[in-house]
């Protein structure tokens, strides 16, 4: 089985050597790309000069992680021979001795499994992902396992529904060469459950193997939480409009999503990033209704007009609750003049 592992790398020199180095020492062969987003620091200089072996493909400017994993995995795919598997990983990922062979080994066993998973863990040793499940209704994302000490509680190999982007192995025959990852999830969030979603939905099984480990120093691209809440949260709301069902959207999601926003309307973090996500949301609706048509033949002109409206009303709620503490603030100042 030919295997590629494909780096994403930005601004973390150090970072993407060590996990460069950690796949130099990998129990079976691993051809290696680094596809470089850009970068400002001297990672191309360090790379090409300790790695001459490292295939480096450098983009002109910061695609986000969907843009970027395709320009390395379209690359590949054009080669005369293309790889059985690609794996693809963050700069910042650590991988045990064996994790390659043991998260391809579920691709090579069953040959309806298109994507499988690792157990990752947080440099402290405990869990950071065993699988991911979503929340519902609001499709919040929580990491199986998420900071539990690792006490063998998760290592069973078992099918699953989703499995994070971090590091996971992709059967190539399963991906259509331009249309991998979503690039509207950008610059990150979300592209990889967006994926397992539509690779379940053609037929394919997602695995989680925990016998393919790694540590994870998570977030080094994006360190400032207000910009993180806010991507995720415009990537959580591309997803749903993307997948759930128009009765799950309207009885139950959108119910969840306006008490939520009206509870967090006033935090500092929170209800910021959702007004931002939000007004982009709506900004950019259309194309995201035009790629949900894409999957859903039966979605109806109608259906865009209500989604849209919804998407109103969220913004909205949001505005009562602001309304409702300036009059709360107002009345308490002039009681106390």
């Amino acid at each position: 089985m030919r295997v590629v592992a494909i780096v994403l790398s930005w601004n973390a020199a150090a970072a993407t050597l060590a996990c460069l180095e950690s796949l130099h020492q990998q129990s079976m062969p691993v051809e290696i790309v680094v596809v470089d987003n850009a970068s400002q620091d001297d990672t191309i200089a360090q790379i090409t000069q300790r790695y001459p072996d490292v295939r480096l493909i450098c983009n002109e400017r910061n695609l986000g992680f969907a843009g970027g994993m395709n320009t390395g995995i379209r690359t590949v795919l054009a080669d005369p021979s293309p790889p059985d598997a690609v794996i693809l990983l963050n700069q910042d990922t650590i991988l045990d001795p064996m994790c390659i062979e043991h998260l391809v080994m579920p691709l090579a066993t069953d040959e309806q499994v298109a994507a499988v998973g690792a157990k990752i863990r947080y440099p402290d040793g405990t869990i950071q992902h065993a699988g991911v499940r979503l929340e519902w209704p609001r499709a919040v994302v929580q990491h199986i396992g998420w900071h539990e000490p690792d006490t063998g509680q998760y290592d069973t190999v078992q099918e699953c529904e989703f499995v994070t982007g971090a590091a996971i192995a992709l059967r190539t025959a399963a991906l259509d060469p331009e249309h991998t990852l979503d690039e509207g999830f950008v610059p990150a969030y979300f592209e990889d459950l967006d994926l397992c979603w539509r690779l379940r939905r053609a037929g394919w099984k997602i695995v989680y193997n925990p016998m393919a480990t790694l540590g994870h120093h998570e977030s080094l691209s994006l360190r400032d939480e207000l910009q993180r809440s806010s991507y995720y949260n415009r990537g959580r709301l591309r997803f749903v409009l993307k997948h759930y069902t128009l009765s799950d959207l309207f009885e139950s999601f959108f119910p969840a999503e306006c008490a939520h926003a009206e509870r967090y309307a006033l935090w500092p973090v929170e209800g910021r990033a959702l007004r931002w996500a939000y007004a982009e949301t709506l900004l950019h609706l259309r194309e995201i209704l035009v790629a949900r048509r894409q999957l859903d033949p039966t979605f109806q002109p109608a259906d865009e007009d209500q989604l849209i409206g919804f998407m109103r009303c969220l913004q909205r709620a949001q505005a009562r609750a602001l309304w409702r503490n300036a009059h709360q603030r107002a009345d308490w100042m002039f009681n106390h003049s």
